[in-house]
């Protein structure tokens, strides 16, 4: 009887006026499992590294936090994409569907192209710029694994463009295929040349580009499967359509903007860690791995929340935006506090299969219980919150927010706790899970007002 009480409560909590618990559970549920393949993969892929030593986790970690500083400008599109296409779905002007994807998918793709070649060129000032404390064993493997990553751009960008496209109709299950398919690929070529011929870096970068061309392939068939859902005209994809990849491109900007400060902060915070010695890197690649965990079902929930808020507005429906935003917040906190208490007692056995140095094992545990205690306070109003506003326009607030609260608190206050006051790694995370709050606390406040409301006028 109680189990049947708290299902219909859930179903309850995910239907709207405009769209049913069912339509809401098939965009949510591949993108929960997407997230979870994403970041086990990711948890794996730093494991089997993890054999090649701690200079080798330095360098992927280190060049991981340039790679997702770079990476979210076109994943920035896409999102902007999926805002854009379900507003447009939603509000029944089906015409421009064709024009619209077609010019996503040369945004990413042209923006792809640009990194590639710019940071190929730029790529050892950068490194020396950011990490030049490093070790030089670590600074080689991170040369290599940079240029790497690099080739990878075009492709990986095209495919960001198709699932932002897809997931802007709902098509959730068809972009879950195409991540899954690249990480499957991707985490079989780790198993066979990281792991089976011990090729370490170049191992990774061998797996990273067969997967990701591999994936090109199998997204633009399923893209192709749906040419009558966007209406889509062979001239759409063989023709640049600059007028609509402008419009893309400025719509897009408050999401690729926020991305950008908020990953070059981390950047910057990667630095102040460098500074610490190659151990205190390669713990922070462990302890963030081992966080992200909690972090899979509320991330997947602050990425459907963008199509189906979208679609709500396009509709005109705003019963639906604030109902359906307090629903998935609801959620969200729930389950990383979830995950959370099943996680805790398993740490022992991550620590053996990440074999960090013994002396980094408490540091390590530390960061988890700061995350543990700040994630069911703060993670979901700073990180699931915002990508409803965006989705009702409000991307500037929330840019501006995260600029401000990034860099004057976490990095400046970071660098005090961390550096200046000597309280480390440990003191560094600690003030970076304080800016949570403080940014998920003005993100209520600004929901909770309706000021947002102003954008749909």
């Amino acid at each position: 009887m109680l189990f049947l009480k708290v299902r219909q409560k859930f179903f309850n909590s995910l239907e709207g006026e405009g769209i049913s618990a069912n339509e809401t559970l098939s965009i949510l549920l591949p993108v929960i499992i997407d997230q979870f393949f994403l970041v086990s993969f990711n948890f794996m892929n730093t494991a089997m590294i993890s054999s090649s030593g701690a200079a080798a986790i330095s360098a992927v970690n280190m060049v991981g936090s340039i790679n997702i500083f770079l990476v979210q400008v076109f994943v920035a599109i896409g999102l902007g994409g999926t805002v854009l296409i379900s507003r447009t779905h939603g509000g029944g002007d089906h015409r421009q569907l064709g024009r619209l994807s077609g010019s996503v998918l040369h945004s990413t793709f042209l923006v792809g192209v640009l990194l590639m070649i710019l940071f190929l060129v730029l790529h050892q000032f950068v490194l020396n710029l950011l990490f030049g404390q490093a070790d030089a064993t670590v600074m080689a493997n991170a040369k290599l694994y940079f240029i790497g990553i690099l080739l990878s751009y075009p492709a990986h960008a095209i495919i960001e463009g198709i699932n932002g496209s897809l997931r802007g109709l709902g098509f959730t299950q068809n972009s879950l295929k195409n991540s899954l398919f690249m990480n499957v690929m991707y985490i079989i070529g780790n198993l066979f040349f990281v792991i089976y011929l011990q090729l370490g870096i170049v191992g990774l970068i061998y797996s990273l580009l067969i997967s990701r061309l591999s994936a090109v392939l199998f997204a633009s068939y399923a893209f192709y499967l749906h040419r009558s859902d966007f209406r889509l005209k062979r001239s759409n994809v063989v023709t640049l359509d600059f007028s609509m990849i402008r419009y893309i491109l400025t719509i897009s900007l408050p999401f690729a903007a926020e991305s950008f400060f908020f990953n070059g902060g981390k950047i910057i915070m990667q630095m102040m860690i460098v500074s610490l010695g190659t151990a205190h890197i390669a713990a922070n690649a462990i302890a963030g791995s081992w966080i992200q965990l909690a972090e899979i079902i509320p991330s997947a929930l602050a990425t459907a929340l963008v199509p189906i808020v979208g679609q709500s507005v396009g509709r005109k429906n705003i019963n639906d935006v604030k109902k359906l935003t307090n629903s998935f917040i609801r959620l969200a906190i729930i389950a990383i506090i979830t995950v959370d208490l099943l996680l805790l007692p398993l740490f022992p056995f991550a620590m053996k299969l990440f074999n960090p140095p013994t002396e980094m094992i408490p540091i390590i545990f530390r960061m988890y219980l700061v995350a543990f205690v700040m994630h069911g306070i703060a993670w979901c109003y700073s990180f699931v919150l915002p990508s409803a506003l965006r989705a009702v326009g409000d991307g500037k607030f929330t840019t501006t927010v995260s600029l401000i609260s990034m860099w004057l608190f976490r990095i400046g206050a970071g660098y005090l706790v961390g550096i200046q006051l000597g309280y480390g790694l440990v003191g560094i995370f600690v003030v970076m899970t304080i800016e949570w709050g403080i940014r998920g606390f003005i993100f209520y406040k600004r929901f909770s007002s309706n000021k947002w409301l102003e954008n749909l006028e």
